[in-house]
């Protein structure tokens, strides 16, 4: 079976950095040689080829015929792109989840048996899987990087008196597919309070260059409208990449500081907090990596801990959350293959993930019956 190929990028993998000088100066050398060697061989002859001399507007219209068949083969490949190989159908992993007894266990075995080949039936199609986005994106409530106030972003049941609040950065917002699907279940008004790249932790990090001082102002802002919301449950992630733009001599304590200074304000509003730990990362572009590697999906797995972007902030969030009372919630066995350690990218019918650190909109739903449990007795719901 073949699938229509997405426009590729860096290879799975390959380091993002440049390979170094000497290489550069090398790759260089050989572009000014067929440089050199077309304009000779190419370029010059039909340029000053006898059929054009003293003819210039016959040597425009050859031009411009050139020009008008490299645009049609450009839209012909964009419109028409390459194949790629696919293997069997999967099994469809929302439905699967949704009806098993026991969905935590169900996803361990699907995590152990994740095909090696690209689903044939892949949910959805692979070149549309970066572009899916969940409501809080396309409704713009997805703060951006100069935006310091709030908006008034409710889902589920708005006239419900059980709240529920998810807080942080864009892998706060990750998650945002599962919680909107329990709060239509479960009757919660859910609150979306995320901006982009902005930490849970009190800790200033840099951004462009500079202190990211717009994320202090958002994070104090939603604090206080938290405390107003009364919510039932509070619940927190953020991305483990980020570096302080004061850094201190003791990263793992300031980091703690951070998270405690947090908890403890979002428990001056009564809520129960629940604070997911960051999702592990996958090895450079997932949906590239599939492409490349439709019938070796192996190839694009990464292990456990390599997947951990920054172990020591997870450590910082426990410390914080054991002396503020905050339940921790460990995704990683519900990404990764708890017996292997192996995190893959493709799991039953679905793509794990949408970039190179974010879940794919498919994912983060199909999990909420695994997310559940967890979140129900924390909220409170019956």
């Amino acid at each position: 079976m073949r699938l229509s190929l997405i426009p590729l990028g860096t290879a799975c993998g390959a380091p993002s950095a440049t390979a170094g000088v000497p290489l550069a100066l090398g790759l260089s050398a050989v572009a000014l040689g067929l440089a050199w060697l077309t304009l000779r061989l190419v370029e010059n002859p039909v340029r000053f080829h006898r059929a054009f001399r003293r003819r210039p507007r016959r040597a425009l219209v050859f031009g411009a015929a050139l020009s008008v068949g490299a645009s049609a083969l450009s839209f012909t490949a964009t419109a028409v792109p390459p194949t790629i190989e696919t293997g069997a159908p999967a099994p469809a992993l929302a439905r699967t989840l949704a009806d098993a007894p026991a969905p935590r266990a169900r996803l361990t075995e699907l995590l152990a048996s994740s095909p090696t080949a690209l689903p044939g039936n892949l949910l959805p199609p692979l070149p549309q899987v970066r572009s899916s986005r969940s409501a809080v994106y396309r409704d713009g409530c997805h703060a951006d990087y100069a935006a310091t106030g709030t908006r008034p972003c409710v889902y589920g049941d708005r006239t419900s008196s059980r709240t529920v609040v998810l807080f942080g950065d864009s892998h706060a917002a990750q998650w945002f597919p599962a919680l909107q699907r329990l709060a239509t279940t479960r009757g919660w008004k859910l609150v979306s309070l995320t901006k982009a790249s902005c930490k849970v932790a009190d800790v200033t990090i840099v951004s462009g260059h500079q202190p990211y001082t717009a994320c202090d102002t958002w994070r104090s802002h939603a604090l206080a409208r938290i405390r107003t919301l009364r919510p039932a449950l509070v619940v927190v992630s953020s991305s483990d990449a980020g570096d302080p733009a004061r850094p201190a001599a003791d990263p793992l304590r300031q980091w703690t500081t951070g998270f405690e200074s947090t908890f403890r304000a979002l428990g001056t509003s009564g809520a129960r907090v629940a604070a997911l730990l960051d999702t592990p990362w996958p090895q450079g572009d997932p949906i590239d990596c599939a492409a490349r590697n439709s019938l070796q999906l192996r190839a694009c797995a990464r292990p456990v801990p390599d997947a951990f972007r920054d172990a020591s902030r997870r450590g910082a969030l426990r410390a914080a959350a054991a002396t503020t009372g905050t339940t921790v919630i460990d995704p990683t066995p519900w990404l990764c293959a708890p017996r292997t350690g192996i995190c893959p990218v493709i799991v039953a019918d679905t793509a794990v993930y949408r970039d190179d650190s974010h879940l794919s909109e498919a994912y983060a739903e199909a999990l909420a019956p695994v997310l559940a449990p967890s979140l129900d007795r924390l909220a409170g719901t019956p």
